[in-house]
């Protein structure tokens, strides 16, 4: 078959979307399709990604279009360089000729709607692979008051874009759940989980930290995401010299949290660039214990990644802000740490302390974890499930929240 795949972002750009549709993209052409990526020059934290139009070492087309790129800090900006890569992108796919089938994630929001072009054109497949809800995620962190004239026209796009799709990809069952509200038919979903890119994590030895017990966090520093409680709970921690906070990673808000800990003079605290691929597993495997979060309010909008490489390092989890998204629900079900709710620092101090008095329990949890990861999730079990699902197999979905498979059978059956 041939194939065409939609990103913004592409290897060897660092963006965790791109590294993830590479992955899919090697067994596609492995498999022998004839794979075409078409994404961005410009990339995920500025700049240009080296190397134009070519077939890379894995044998996929890839095609990369000129897409206006002054980084991502300015909200101007992020929409000219999402404007612009609508534009050539469309031009360039429609440019290549026909295609069987067309996998569009949500890097832009509703790029999917090039697929749909494809598809009312020239009969393509249009599978859309969901990273987040738009635009749900914009009104949640108040980019866009609900209801106003820019909400219902994004979200008569993002309805054009769901009936155009022959199959939507959803990250968990919140993002399942949210989804089916907004009216897509079950039946049209298969829920297939993230998983670490290249499935490069495994547990390591722990590495000593001075002899002090390490919390990390690794990753981007985002809007959708909860530091008040963490800088809180380090506050009150201050004092114990067994405990260390240490925040790795970039993002919009890495200023703001940094600004946050010299504020509270919270020597207990570091921070460190974020680190390549290559060396994720000795980065994670450094830490006693991890923090991740969400903002409450941002349920099934999106997934933090990050849970996925902390499963696989066989390390504890703590997540901190919102408890029912998929993320504090992985944890819940694999058993491999705690949910903290936002604002309770106490909480969050509770858990680090019984992950660094009880000797055994850090260990079990990230041992059960683990466990999970590689039974439940991992880069092959999804990537045949997204295979599956742009192929135009009629299978089941890997993963659907208990009160929509019913729905899901009987659906199929009629079909």
């Amino acid at each position: 078959m041939r194939l065409l795949l939609l990103n913004q972002f592409y290897p060897p750009d660092t963006a965790a979307t791109g590294q993830l549709l590479a992955d899919v993209a090697r067994v596609l052409v492995r498999d022998g399709h004839e794979v075409h990526v078409v994404c961005s020059r410009g990339g995920y934290a500025g700049g240009t990604v080296a190397g134009a139009s070519r077939r890379d070492a894995d044998g996929v087309r890839v095609h990369r279009v000129s897409a206006s790129n002054r980084g991502r800090l300015r909200a101007a900006d992020r929409l000219l360089a999402w404007g612009s890569y609508y534009a050539l992108a469309a031009q360039r796919a429609l440019a290549l000729g026909r295609f069987d089938a067309c996998l569009a994630l949500t890097t832009p929001p509703f790029i999917g709607l090039v697929g749909s072009l494809l598809k009312r054109l020239r009969r393509t497949r249009l599978v859309l692979w969901s990273m987040d809800v738009w635009p749900d995620v914009a009104e949640g962190l108040g980019v866009i008051r609900p209801g106003s004239p820019p909400s219902r026209a994004l979200h008569a796009a993002a309805r054009a874009v769901h009936k155009s799709a022959n199959r939507i990809i959803s990250l968990g069952s919140c993002m399942t759940e949210r989804l089916c509200r907004a009216g897509v038919d079950p039946a049209r979903i298969a829920t297939v989980h993230n998983w670490v890119p290249g499935e490069s994590v495994r547990p390591v030895a722990r590495r000593s930290a001075n002899g002090r017990f390490l919390v990390m966090y690794s990753g981007n520093m985002g809007m959708g995401h909860e530091f008040g409680t963490m800088l809180d709970a380090a506050a009150r921690l201050r004092d114990d010299r067994s405990v260390e906070f240490r925040f790795v990673g970039g993002g919009k808000r890495r200023a703001e949290v940094e600004a946050g800990a010299e504020r509270r003079g919270l020597g207990n605290v570091r921070f460190m660039k974020p680190v390549p691929l290559r060396d994720l597993s000795e980065l994670l495997g450094s830490a006693d214990a991890h923090l991740l979060s969400m903002r409450p309010g941002l349920e099934g909008m999106l997934v933090p990644s990050k849970v996925y490489g902390i499963l696989a390092a066989g390390r504890p989890a703590v997540m901190v802000g919102s408890t029912e998204n998929e993320a504090a629900r992985l944890i819940r079900r694999s058993g491999a740490g705690f949910v903290v709710p936002a604002g309770r620092a106490g909480e969050l101090c509770s858990a680090i302390r019984r992950l660094r008095d009880e000797p055994e329990l850090a260990p079990q949890m990230g041992r059960a974890g683990r466990r999970y990861y590689e039974t439940r999730l991992g880069r092959d079990r999804s990537i045949s499930a997204i295979v599956r699902e742009l192929m135009g197999a009629r299978v089941l979905p890997l993963i659907l929240p208990s009160h929509s498979l019913r729905t899901v059978e009987s659906g199929r059956k009629s079909a």
